[in-house]
């Protein structure tokens, strides 16, 4: 899979941008990249998953901290399409051939690099600032998102009752949030996505190495 490929004709945009990471948001051929950060963490991998899923994906830690960007199309700011984690020190030139499915049926995937062996801890600061969001969202008329995500907490035996349903202001404005972990020693990226799922495809330098990690949302 190349660069020429449709479903990632943004990866042009993309690649300029991790060539010059000091520009934080750019705008490329109808593509908006942003880059919104660290993952950081007491980590040695970070991992890629939904708090309430069944699985995840991981990726090495850059020391000091792992930048990350995000997609989305120009006229769309508020809809991301992927995030690229880039743990490499080189810039990616290619996609690998296949990648891996990454269940995300809250509808939140999250991104941190906290080494807590409970699963859902490391996500549980970003589920409550969901939660507030969407019910906002609901009261405005659009809460099937929120119901989704009651009934996955249900299934997982997470009780909401005491979290916050007001939001803070400026959360998930466009989709997406970076926040402290709950231990106050890293970061935790969240991005509403949809509950049908996610993938996650290897990006790989000229030399064949991966050196980042392309979560993409159907």
């Amino acid at each position: 899979m190349s660069y020429d490929d449709d479903e990632y004709e943004y990866l042009p945009a993309l690649s300029a941008a991790l060539a010059d990471p000091s520009v934080e948001e750019r705008t490329v051929d109808g593509w908006r990249i942003e880059r919104l950060g660290l993952i950081q963490g007491a980590a040695a991998h970070g991992t890629i998953y939904d708090p309430l899923g069944p699985e995840g994906g991981g990726f090495p830690m850059r020391p000091g901290g792992t930048p990350v960007y995000l997609v989305s199309r120009e006229d769309a700011p508020g809809e991301p399409v992927a995030v690229l984690v880039h743990p490499g020190e080189t810039v990616p030139v290619r996609t690998q051939e296949w990648g891996d499915r990454v269940a995300t049926p809250s509808g939140l995937a999250v991104v941190h690099a906290n080494p807590s062996s409970t699963w859902i801890e490391p996500g549980t600061g970003i589920l409550k600032r969901a939660w507030a969001t969407l019910h906002a969202r609901a009261a405005e008329g659009d809460d099937w998102m929120l119901e989704n995500l009651r009934e996955m907490l249900q299934r997982a035996s997470v009780d909401p009752a005491d979290w916050p349903v007001e939001p803070v202001e400026g959360d998930f404005t466009n989709d997406w949030l970076m926040i402290p972990d709950e231990a106050g020693t890293g970061t935790v990226l969240g991005v509403l996505v949809s509950p049908d799922g996610s993938n996650t495809t290897e990006c790989l330098d000229a030399e064949g190495d991966t050196v980042a990690i392309l979560l993409t949302f159907d």
